[in-house]
């Protein structure tokens, strides 16, 4: 099922630098979700938890009028996988509108509902918990491929 939601997105996903007391993830996303969902299988390692994510976010439709929009959220997580706080959105890449910042905001939320909680093996849990991630989510939609 992990896969099958790699392949639909397209995404590429990398682990950035160490935060303090977390880490910062960056998932392109090239298409939309139309089948957003929660994750099937025990989360072992980033790359599954950014794949995770991933299958749980399903951007905004793009607006004729603006580009896509990038944004960066922080979320943290307990051993168990529920959430530890509420998500939290940091940046947005371009000015936003109200409008705008109201869908995403929305989007964020409705992606952590959907992963929480996250599934994840017992090595995994203790390696995140009360860790902060800076998820950035990088909208390639529209971006044409040379």
């Amino acid at each position: 099922m992990m896969r099958g939601a790699l392949a639909a997105l397209a995404l590429a996903v990398t682990a950035g630098a160490a935060l303090a007391q977390g880490m910062i993830l960056t998932i392109e996303i090239n298409r939309s979700n139309s089948n957003p969902h929660g994750p099937s299988a025990k989360i072992n390692n980033l790359q599954e938890f950014m794949a995770a994510l991933a299958s749980c976010w399903e951007p905004p439709p793009i607006d004729d009028r603006h580009r896509p929009i990038d944004l960066t959220f922080q979320v943290s997580f307990k051993r168990s996988g529920e959430l530890f706080g509420k998500p939290r959105i940091v940046n947005f890449a371009r000015s936003v509108t109200d409008e705008e910042r109201q869908r995403y905001y929305t989007a964020v939320a409705e992606a952590i509902d959907r992963c929480s909680p996250m599934p994840f093996t017992d090595s995994m849990g203790g390696a995140v918990a009360g860790r902060t991630f800076r998820v950035n989510f990088l909208d390639r939609r529209n971006s044409r491929k040379a």
